[in-house]
């Protein structure tokens, strides 16, 4: 039997026509190793590939947005003989090289040659653009260091003239189907592969052959190599272009025919859920309110958006060069590591109120929303990104939310009366230089630069804007000296409904705006993004660990006992993390048993569940008591398993075991810890700080035990326990 399968894979663009030259990558997915790398060749296609039957394929393309390698397919090689296919909306161009000839057209980009004096604050407003654009088209590392005499490209000001209006339709029964593949074509189709080199046929050719039985094995081999030869013979769409010239300083360059001005698809009215996404997630870029209508504000904010986070010409509408760098920015700008203390820690509550509504607290009225409102996070984000980005040379940095949701429960212990913290609120430490500052003058230029004047905040309680606490209230009081409190309280009651509020990480974040507007089918908005699509990935693992919510509990209680409780929230994820998906690869490499249950009951592998009597161990999981899980615990280990089920990559691989040398004895030192140590130290598998370490490895007798990768399955429904 042969246990090698071999594969040709194709890049296609918006109309089914081979891109060559897009730079790829290969890899396996289980190792990570890249096993095939460079650009597609006339027909798209890449070097064949064999490998073991089984084998996962992970498939990166370069992307035109941000030159990084995007991830765009994941597939199983299961075939003796597979061809598969890969849709990209770039369009195939024909373009000439051109000589300078001076001035001889109407082509507006410019460059500009660095003068003394000149900063490049000062060139952009000259030039009537922005700092960050030209940072981006100039590969500018820092803009405060440019030379005199350096060229400074200047960016083309064309604005996407669509003016759609985008409304919300009634959302189609769910229907139990099978979703549309765009890789490896499904199994069942009984049409022969096609062998002409007609467009049509190639469609049938792009697919996966199927399964033949032994006595066609040969005519499957054939039907293989021909179906190769039409794609080497194919010839690719070619678009014409006009040749034009530049402005005298300028460099030549090509206009090609732009969808944006042929069938331009951008949105700048209507009502609708995407509309209503692309405000919360604009709550940072001048104020955006969660409403789902394409108002003036929201126009506003997307300019700004433009001009500050993308460095493009401002149009103020919604495209898909928007709704990616949206995605880009939900990317770069995590909240992980911030949320220790977003839920409420009386004990008395789920961690996010207990729903009571309109109970008296002094001279205010008590509601305990169902969470964090969704504005708030999106508001974080952005102070990261204007603190990390425009205001960089003042190294401050967001630490963690020092305190997040207060229930009534939590104020009555306290004696307070404030209300605002149900949902509405969040107090945020910072750091500077690596550490904690407690300065009133950051707060300040925290407060005015950035909150004041980049998201119009207010010290004023202003009917729907952002409230900053004061340094000093009107009444002499103190106020927020070595915080930074907002909160959204001032937000019309419209802006305050129950599904503007949520629990997790995951749904705080809300979905990828590419996924969404797939959902919603209107993908054809993204026809300008300039980058690849990347399509819903198919669940190509071959296993799975479902879990159960007696399961998931198990995983919290060890979780607790193992791990440091670090100020540094970062140490902390990523240590809690270490250990939950120990205990997830354990469970599935059938070593210590083949359940959750059976891995932490292991006999002196969890300190404090069943280790030595000199630490007082339970003796058991199940007899520890779920009150001893906190509050942190619980929510990282909730919000992180929801990621993992979501696609989230382990972090420690399909590594088995963690040790600590500086708490381990003499003997098992010398046997094998500080072996284990050193290679975890080269692998990049010590998590936590100082000598309060895992170090995450697999021991050499379990090597062959290590899972292969697996999907995690979560209750249905799940949310959090």
């Amino acid at each position: 039997m042969n246990k090698k399968s071999l594969v040709t894979i194709q890049i296609l663009d918006l109309f089914g026509s081979p891109i060559s030259k897009a730079q790829y990558e290969v890899k396996n997915q289980r190792t990570g190793q890249v096993i095939a790398a460079g650009a597609t060749n006339s027909s798209g296609c890449i070097v064949e590939i064999s490998r073991d039957k089984g084998t996962t394929l992970d498939v990166y393309i370069k992307s035109m947005f941000n030159g990084l390698m995007v991830k765009v397919q994941s597939f199983v090689m299961s075939k003796d003989c597979m061809l598969v296919k890969i849709t990209s909306p770039k369009v195939l161009l024909d373009l000439k090289t051109l000589t300078t000839q001076g001035n001889n057209g109407q082509y507006q980009r410019k460059t500009h040659v660095v003068k003394k004096g000149e900063t490049l604050f000062g060139i952009a407003q000259k030039n009537h653009t922005t700092v960050r654009a030209l940072e981006r088209l100039n590969k500018i590392d820092d803009p405060n260091k440019i030379g005199i005499g350096q060229v400074i490209k200047l960016p083309v000001n064309i604005p996407a003239i669509g003016n759609n209006s985008h409304q919300e339709k009634s959302k189609p029964k769910l229907e139990n189907k099978q979703p549309k593949q765009t890789g490896v074509t499904p199994q069942g189709s009984k049409k022969p592969l096609a062998t002409t080199q007609t467009e049509k046929k190639n469609e049938g050719i792009l697919g996966t052959i199927q399964e033949y039985g032994n006595k066609a094995l040969d005519q499957a081999n054939d039907l293989y190599e021909e179906a190769k030869k039409a794609l080497n013979e194919a010839t690719a769409t070619k678009i014409a272009t006009v040749e034009d010239r530049s402005q005298e300083g300028g460099t030549p360059k090509v206009d090609t025919p732009n969808l944006c001005k042929t069938n331009p698809q951008c949105i700048s009215s209507g009502k609708s859920e995407l509309i209503r996404e692309i405000n919360i997630r604009l709550a940072g870029f001048g104020g955006a309110l969660p409403t789902d209508d394409f108002t003036e504000l929201t126009a506003k904010c997307i300019k700004q958006f433009q001009r500050d986070y993308m460095g493009v010409p401002e149009t103020g509408k919604i495209c898909g060069s928007v709704l990616v760098a949206l995605d880009k920015f939900y990317e770069e700008y995590p909240i992980a590591s911030f949320m220790g203390k977003a839920a409420c820690n009386c004990g008395k509550c789920s961690g996010f109120g207990n729903g009571k509504m309109g109970i008296a607290s002094g001279s205010n009225k008590a509601n305990e929303y169902p969470g964090l409102h969704r504005s708030l996070i999106w508001i974080l984000k952005a102070i990261n990104f204007y603190l990390k980005k425009e205001f960089k040379e003042k190294k401050i940095e967001v630490a963690y939310i020092e305190s997040g949701y207060r229930c009534i429960e939590n104020n009555k212990a306290h004696g307070r009366t404030s209300v605002n913290h149900m949902g509405l609120a969040l107090d945020i430490h910072f750091n500077k230089n690596g550490s904690r500052t407690r300065e009133v003058n950051d707060m300040e230029f925290i407060r005015k630069e950035i909150m004041a004047k980049k998201m119009g905040a207010s010290e004023q309680r202003t009917t729907n804007k952002i409230y900053l606490e004061p340094k000093i209230f009107n009444s002499g009081a103190s106020g927020a000296t070595t915080w930074v409190h907002f909160d959204v309280t001032a937000f019309a009651d419209i802006y305050l409904n129950n599904e503007k509020f949520k629990k997790t990480i995951v749904e705080l974040n809300g979905i990828k705006l590419v996924a969404l507007v797939n959902s919603l089918k209107i993908s054809n908005i993204l026809s300008c993004s300039g980058v690849v699509s990347i399509p819903k990935l198919q669940n190509n693992l071959v296993d799975e660990l479902v879990l159960s919510n007696d399961d998931i509990i198990d995983i919290m209680k060890v979780t607790e006992t193992e791990v440091i409780k670090f100020k540094t929230e970062k140490y902390f994820t990523d240590q809690a993390a270490g250990v939950v998906d120990t205990i997830m690869n354990r469970a599935k490499s059938g070593v210590w048993g083949n359940s959750v249950r059976s891995v932490v009951n292991a006999d002196r592998q969890f300190s404090k569940i069943t280790g030595p009597k000199s630490l007082d161990p339970y003796g058991s999981v199940e007899k520890m008591p779920i009150s001893a899980i906190s509050n942190r615990i619980r929510n990282f280990v909730n919000n992180y398993l929801i990621e993992r089920a979501n696609g989230k990559s382990s972090i420690i691989g399909e590594n088995l075991n963690y040790a600590n040398k500086y708490y381990s004895d003499a003997k098992n030192r010398k046997a094998w810890v500080d072996k284990f140590h050193d290679e975890a130290v080269k692998k990049g598998m010590i998590l936590g700080n100082g000598t309060a370490i895992h170090a995450h490895g697999t021991t050499t007798e379990l090597k062959s035990k290590m899972p292969k990768s697996f999907k995690i399955v979560l209750p249905k429904n799940f949310k959090g326990i």
